[in-house]
């Protein structure tokens, strides 16, 4: 058995080791330098305030149907500005069935057309501040590839002024834009994400193929980690001669980095391998569909539209950006996103229907516009999601939980899993839901299987654990360090793997000009 782990060790280490150096030195600088994203931060910051004529504007179903569109979901639905106009942004199902962003004129309900060349650069240039530099039309390149943006191909990239390299990519169909990238950036995403995750544009424009060389790539790796991590310690306590049988110095090192970063390594392996989910591992039970109608409710009465709602958000000292609507245990709410007198962004509700029409008629009264919704309301949402179940356990989190976490500690605000929420959970089979009651949304479901998934893939990937998340500059230390020594591994072995295929007779062969000199040299002599 020993010799077979040798000769498997052996030759998946030949295959594979050049892999396993570019995962671990990649993997420092992805901790560093994340794929390129428009945060939601710099989307809002780049937003003009909301100008709504009074009276403005149709609600998004309303605006959808005067322009031959389906009903948009809620969360997919957003009022915003286009130049001077208001306009709907929101998700449809297009040609084909699959869906594309669509922009509807928000007081008249008519389909815009999408952004000609000239628009999409003034857009971009409004956007940055910057004057355009170039523009070209794409499908898709290697910051592109995603498949959360197929909603909005084709884009057109606008490369701005200014050195850090700025390049905006504009969505045509929803008339924004959806990615930035900069020069640095891109070139340290070069030596990060894209040999890391194996994201060659070539590749990832296929998913499904993408996904099975990830998945079939990862499998040998695991081997090959927990083959080297058993002859390790094989030949630590089972060898009769000596700890460290090996005597040459790339062996011995090898065997010694391999003792420190073995087990690291095969956790590293494992982790990235569950993480592409294969074989359905991480498949578990699924809320069903009509949970979240239960938890909007009946369709309520409008009584107060975007333009009375965005003047109480500004009365409250919000200057309004972007509004959706939010519909919650029957009731109807206007999130209304904007910037504070300090710049700092923010969201208000407002509330939309009849509930609030006779109680509430200024904008100084507390109960038009609120920081996050009546815990009466939450409760009562969450309790109708279900009602083929007993009642949920439901608790109030002012603390993260173990499926409920922020990853990392240095992530956009707007982005962090926000606290508290309000937690649902189904004993029966493990459902649990997390509602925030400050954007009146569901912003998370968890299963059985989501601790281990937290565990498996998030823990021994990422090392998120709640102590070192806590100790963000341990986790750091941890992460590279551990990350260093997989490298000084992966030297050693890639050290190795090149004496298996280049034999030392062939490694000293001198050259023909060397063997000729030789050779009249001794004929001389």
């Amino acid at each position: 058995m020993k010799k077979t782990l040798i000769w498997l060790h052996k030759w998946l280490g030949v295959v594979l080791a050049l892999f396993f150096l570019m995962w671990f030195a990649s993997g420092v600088v992805l901790y560093y330098v994340p794929f390129p994203n428009l945060t939601q931060t710099e989307r809002l910051a780049g937003l003009a305030p909301l100008q709504l004529p009074g009276g403005c504007c149709l609600a998004a179903p309303d605006a959808a149907a005067r322009a031959g569109l389906a009903a948009p979901r809620l969360e997919q639905a957003r009022l915003g500005m286009l130049g001077t106009r208001p306009v709907w942004r929101l998700s449809a199902a297009g040609e084909g069935g699959a869906p594309r962003w669509h922009v509807i004129d928000a007081v008249h309900g008519k389909l815009l057309a999408p952004l000609d060349t000239a628009q999409a650069v003034q857009l971009a240039e409004a956007f940055s501040g910057r004057s355009a530099l170039g523009s070209e039309w794409l499908e898709r390149d290697q910051w592109t590839v995603p498949q959360g943006l197929d909603a909005h191909r084709p884009l057109l990239k606008v490369r701005l002024a200014g050195d850090d390299g700025l390049e905006l990519y504009v969505s045509p169909g929803a008339a924004e834009v959806v990615r930035d990238t900069r020069r640095a950036e891109r070139f340290w995403n070069w030596l990060g994400a894209v040999p890391h995750w194996i994201y060659p544009t070539v590749l990832r424009m296929f998913p499904a193929a993408w996904h099975q060389v990830v998945v079939w790539l990862s499998i040998p790796a695991v081997l090959l980690a927990a083959t080297g991590l058993v002859l390790g310690v094989w030949q630590l306590f089972l060898n009769k001669s000596r700890w460290i049988p090996y005597r040459k110095p790339w062996w011995r090192w090898h065997h010694i980095t391999g003792l420190v970063a073995g087990v690291f390594t095969f956790t590293w392996m494992l982790s990235g391998l569950l993480s592409m989910g294969p074989f359905g591992v991480f498949d578990g039970t699924r809320l069903e569909l009509r949970a979240r109608a239960l938890w909007a409710g009946a369709a309520p009465v409008l009584t107060r539209g975007p333009a009375a709602a965005t003047a109480l958000a500004q009365a409250a000292g919000l200057t309004p950006l972007e509004l959706d609507m939010q519909q919650v245990a029957g009731q109807a709410w206007w999130r209304v996103q904007g910037r504070l007198a300090d710049g700092a962004l923010a969201q208000r509700l407002v509330r939309a229907d009849d509930g609030a029409s006779s109680a509430v008629s200024s904008a100084t009264d507390g109960a038009a516009v609120r920081a996050a919704l009546p815990d009466a309301a939450v409760l009562q949402a969450l309790a109708a999601m279900r009602p083929q179940l007993p009642p949920p356990q439901i608790a109030q989190l002012a603390q993260y939980d173990d499926a409920y976490y922020a990853r990392t500690q240095d992530i956009d605000a707007l982005a962090r899993r926000p606290l508290p929420v309000w937690r649902a959970h189904w004993p029966q089979d493990g459902i649990t839901v997390y509602a925030d009651p400050a954007s009146a949304r569901i912003v998370m479901q968890a299963d059985n299987r989501t601790p281990y998934k937290r565990w498996l893939y998030h823990g021994l990937h990422s090392l998120d654990f709640a102590p070192l998340l806590a100790r963000p500059l341990l986790r750091e230390a941890l992460v590279v360090g551990l990350s260093l020594l997989g490298v000084a591994l992966c030297v050693t072995s890639c050290v190795l793997a090149w004496r298996v295929l280049v034999p030392k007779r062939r490694r000293q062969r001198p050259s023909g000009v060397a063997r000729a000199g030789a050779t009249i040299a001794a004929q001389e002599a």
